[in-house]
């Protein structure tokens, strides 16, 4: 089948045409206000056509009146407008075009047609992501903080109370104390990591999705509107989450486990003389006694 340009086909064609164009146009939207692009769109929605007058698309650019063929033979008279003219057809064979009416009619009950435009500053999502990032790493490196606090506090008083201070125990705890601190430190730093790479994973699905939806049918205005609304309902839910990962208990058993063991190997050892004593054994020195009884 060749030369599909003439009648029905023809118009089917430049329909399709016209269709292809606004996905594309509605998909250029999404993406550059992904991108962190400044856009533009139309804004105040036309209700009638004044020859004359600009329009613009949903996208912001500047509208441009559909016209259609229009054939002519000798002595034919053909009347119509383009570009707020008359055109009349004088005698001569051959063509021209004229202003398509019904395009232009359907294109406003569409709401395809604004009056103005208005430019749309760009969000800068990989700043959003750093800033994420940093907002829970920082919440929970300050949890980090205070738990050791917490634990280095009740470290020292443990200690104390069991006459340890200056010790190995001493020495060893402390050096729990700031391992575990260090743990969380990285911890604190990975789960940031993760909650950026979340709000990112969210806006290319918003992304998606909205491509899928400009396929299957919205103008370039409901797109751009649908992408900035989307994005703002990912960073708001991104904030709401920030305290939702936590490093966790990172020094609740050191007291109840470590210190009680150092305390309990320091009983031992403070005891081991007691210990060795057998009954009926000279050694016991509680009951021996090495002097002379005459």
């Amino acid at each position: 089948m060749s030369g599909g340009g003439g009648g029905g086909d023809g118009g089917a064609q430049k329909m399709e045409d016209q269709r292809q164009a606004r996905v594309q146009a509605a998909v250029n939207a999404i993406n550059s206000i992904f991108n962190g692009s400044p856009t533009l769109k139309g804004v105040g929605q036309a209700n009638t056509f004044n020859q004359g007058q600009t329009y613009y698309n949903a996208d912001g650019s500047v509208w441009a009146a559909p016209t259609k063929a229009m054939n002519a033979t000798t002595g034919d008279r053909l009347d119509g407008y383009l570009n707020g003219n008359l055109n009349i057809w004088d005698g001569s064979s051959g063509g021209y075009n004229v202003l398509d009416q019904d395009a232009i009619n359907q294109a406003l009950r569409s709401g395809q047609l604004y009056t103005g435009v208005q430019r749309v500053a760009g969000m800068d999502r990989n700043a959003m992501y750093d800033q994420q990032r940093q907002a829970v790493t920082d919440l929970n490196r300050r949890d980090v903080d205070r738990q050791f606090l917490d634990a280095e506090r009740a470290n020292r008083f443990g200690l104390a109370r069991s006459g340890l201070i200056g010790g190995s125990a001493d020495i060893d705890s402390n050096a729990e104390l700031q391992r575990r601190t260090n743990e969380g430190l990285i911890k604190a730093a990975g789960i940031g990591d993760q909650a950026a790479a979340d709000l990112q994973t969210s806006d290319e699905r918003s992304r998606q999705n909205l491509i899928s939806m400009a396929q299957s049918g919205i103008d370039t205005g409901q797109a751009a509107q649908m992408a900035l609304s989307q994005l703002d309902a990912n960073s708001a839910n991104a904030a709401s989450a920030r305290s939702g990962a936590t490093v966790g208990n990172l020094f609740g058993d050191l007291a109840q486990a470590y210190l009680y063991g150092q305390q309990q190997q320091g009983a031992r050892a403070g005891a081991a003389p007691y210990q060795q004593w057998q009954p009926g054994v000279s050694s016991n020195p509680r009951s021996s006694y090495a002097g002379s009884t005459s």
